[in-house]
């Protein structure tokens, strides 16, 4: 279910990437060199980062980094080598790349919300244990795992065990970030869409976190992601000053 998502992901990002840079005046040949660009640099780059802070798992488990199945992917990872093509295809052909970020925002948050839904039926990127009325049913894998634990047995008679549903909390920020670039697109200026969305994203990210089921070392989750994070907000404050008319 993740890759079919994932595929369904991509694909329904790409086609709204297209009419998003047709209307910011783009050519064709500039919209399909994006768009081969985007899509090639994001699957390596979140392959790349999810190598990097996993490395004893693709070792242990005997993992290529090329492995063509469509996952072990860090998101992170493909938004900031897609930032990296799209800055270097710009200078090249002198585009406006305050326009095409602005431009690619809506198709990214809307191809991630569907990327989501994958994660939720695939019973991945679950959140931590809660007895919340928020939680969610323990995904059937990670129960079937955990299925032969005596501590697992004994807590399992005296309670339901739920995870937090991340799956959806972190589908939710992107869908609101998308409805207040809706509402609000008249009244944003040149740059802010994106930087916006990146403050405001990287934010619910960083909040979301501690409340995710982490498979990482202690350091990447209290470490590399939240400099991350915070890297993007303060940096996204600081543009969005800059840029302001």
């Amino acid at each position: 279910m993740y890759s079919l998502f994932v595929s369904l992901s991509i694909t329904i990002g790409l086609l709204l990437s297209i009419i998003s840079l047709k209307k910011i005046g783009l050519s064709k040949k500039h919209i399909i060199v994006i768009c081969i660009s985007i899509s090639a640099s994001f699957i390596a780059g979140a392959r790349l980062l999810n190598y990097m802070i996993r490395y004893s798992d693709y070792k242990m488990l005997g993992i290529s980094l090329f492995t063509p199945k469509l996952a072990y992917f860090s998101l992170y990872g493909g938004i900031i080598a897609v930032l990296i093509m799209l800055i270097l295809v710009s200078l090249v052909w002198k585009l406006d790349i305050l326009r095409v970020l602005d431009a690619l925002t809506l198709p990214f948050l809307l191809s991630f919300a569907i990327m989501k839904i994958g994660c939720y039926l695939n019973g991945c990127c679950y959140g931590t244990f809660t007895n919340s009325w928020i939680g969610i049913a323990l995904p059937t894998a990670k129960a079937e795992e955990l299925a032969n634990s005596k501590l697992f047995s004994i807590v399992s008679q005296t309670m339901k065990l739920k995870v937090y549903p991340t799956q959806f909390m972190e589908m939710s920020a992107a869908l609101l970030i998308a409805s207040f670039i809706v509402i609000f697109k008249k009244k944003l200026y040149k740059g802010a869409t994106f930087f916006s969305t990146a403050l405001s994203f990287s934010f619910a990210r960083l909040i979301i976190l501690p409340y995710r089921a982490s498979i990482y070392a202690p350091v990447v989750t209290e470490l590399v992601y939240p400099t991350i994070y915070i890297t993007i907000i303060v940096t996204s404050m600081l543009l969005l000053v800059y840029l302001k008319p």
